[in-house]
């Protein structure tokens, strides 16, 4: 071999090595990506699930106001409809007195 392609061949080894190395790198920051990413996914699901959790918690919350509200509204009916009912027997008393009223004079 001739020190021309001596000096070649240790060069192009010399490129080869640093290649090797740049890759290596390369892969090394690839890898700390790629945990990065699990590590945002893993970040993502919890904070979906916090989300999720919150959103039923306040369904509940408003699904128990919500019947609350209907109880209420239902005893508000049945107080109306019993005072309708007693204005209309005070109605009738009231039509009896005067008929007793008038068929006494």
């Amino acid at each position: 071999m001739t020190p021309e392609q001596e000096q070649w061949l240790i060069q192009a080894i010399q490129e080869l090595q640093a290649s090797q190395r740049e890759l290596q790198a390369a892969q090394q920051e690839l890898r700390l990506v790629q945990q990065n990413q699990q590590v945002l996914i893993q970040e993502l699901r919890e904070g979906q699930a916090m989300l999720a959790q919150f959103f039923r918690e306040s369904m509940d919350r408003f699904d128990e106001r919500t019947r609350a509200i209907e109880r209420r509204t239902e005893a508000l009916e049945r107080r109306t409809d019993e005072m309708a009912q007693e204005m209309r027997e005070m109605r009738q008393e009231i039509r009896d007195l005067r008929r007793d009223f008038l068929e006494r004079r």
